[in-house]
């Protein structure tokens, strides 16, 4: 079966932390947010996939490359065009995206499925795919269940009694939703929709694709499962996307390491003497991490490969990058933190850099 990657944005309302990696490389417990899509296609059936990349494409292509370790085949669409060796990123919208792919090659030439690169989920997409066959429709729409207090944040999905999409409602109030189903960028599409994508221009899937569709009176629905969804659409949700995993909100993805002691998972090649060190799980400590005697590390807590906390500090509740040192006597809680900046749990940061800090973190290959 064949699927799309939508990755081709800036990622504007993750910076920092797309300063210098495209948004599906930001590590969700040390691990890039795509690296769980490619496992979840693989599980499912789906073995031929495009990307649509644009900035910092080469980053994505020189790690996934075509696929072969993952026994899939995976391309590149480039949103964009090449300059003196660099990509310079000029972004067609979701849709637009999958216009050009079709025009390049034809490649859709079966109902496929497209999926934005900013989400970690466990949806069974095979069950999917079975429930837009069986209903017939032009599209179907991913959606998910979540409390009224949260439609805000979201697109909602208007549908009737036969799950038939009726309306949408762009991140309209609490007071104003008609629903509490919300899209999550995650749809089937029959190939001939392609036909109705303008050629040349950027348009969107959610705000112009879909929308058309019912102006149209085209026949398509809303499949809404119960599953586990993370949106890691901004730096707030980067943070709370690796508390959820640390926490086991989506059960099927287990933590990579030795369980050492119960609910605290580590790599190895450790320099950690779990005698002179406090550690209250859950966390999850990566490769090569040191920790100096009198450190406390209060979870859930994500410390990723070549982290250095020396004496005395005090890490809670917190996200360590890799290859980042925190001086002695420290105290973080509710940080993400590398050796460039401090982020807060709602996204607000502050540059190492420009604070004169550097003294209390750094870099710990330096």
């Amino acid at each position: 079966m064949k699927a799309v990657i939508l990755s081709g944005g800036e990622g504007t309302r993750v910076r920092p932390l797309t300063y210098d990696l495209p948004k599906p490389m930001v590590p969700v417990i040390e691990k890039p947010i795509m690296g769980y899509l490619f496992d979840l296609l693989k599980t499912h059936g789906f073995d031929e996939v495009i990307v649509t990349v644009s900035y910092k494409a080469n980053m994505l292509k020189d790690h996934y490359q075509n696929g072969r370790s993952r026994g899939m085949y995976i391309a590149y669409s480039l949103e964009g065009r090449v300059e003196n060796g660099e990509v310079v990123p000029d972004a067609l919208g979701s849709a637009g995206g999958l216009k050009r792919v079709q025009e390049y090659s034809n490649f859709f030439d079966e109902p496929f499925l497209v999926i934005c690169g900013d989400a970690i989920t466990d949806l069974d997409l095979a069950e999917a795919m079975a429930y837009h066959k069986a209903h017939g429709g032009m599209a179907t729409v991913v959606c998910k269940e979540v409390p009224k207090s949260e439609v805000y944040r979201y697109g909602v999905v208007v549908t009737d009694e036969e799950n038939k999409i009726q309306s949408f409602q762009e991140k309209p109030t609490v007071a104003e939703a008609k629903s509490n189903c919300i899209n999550t960028g995650i749809y089937i599409f029959n190939p001939e929709i392609l036909e109705l994508i303008p050629q040349d221009q950027a348009y969107d899937i959610g705000g112009e694709l879909l929308p058309s569709l019912v102006e149209r009176g085209v026949d398509f629905y809303a499949f809404v499962p119960v599953f586990h969804w993370i949106d890691v659409g901004t730096t707030a949700d980067f943070y709370r996307a690796n508390m959820q995993l640390m926490q086991g909100e989506i059960p099927s993805l287990p933590l990579y390491g030795k369980e050492v002691r119960p609910g605290i998972w580590m790599g190895i090649n450790c320099d950690i003497d779990l005698d002179s060190v406090e550690l209250i799980p859950p966390l999850y400590i990566g490769n090569s991490v040191r920790m100096e005697k009198g450190v406390k590390v209060i979870g859930p807590c994500v410390i990723e490969s070549g982290a250095i906390l020396k004496e005395g500090v005090t890490f809670e509740q917190s996200i360590l990058l890799r290859y980042t040192k925190i001086g002695p006597h420290q105290h973080f809680i509710k940080n993400i933190i590398n050796s460039k900046y401090v982020i807060d749990e709602a996204g607000g940061y502050i540059s190492l850099d420009d604070e004169g800090h550097t003294l209390l973190i750094g870099d710990s290959r330096e």
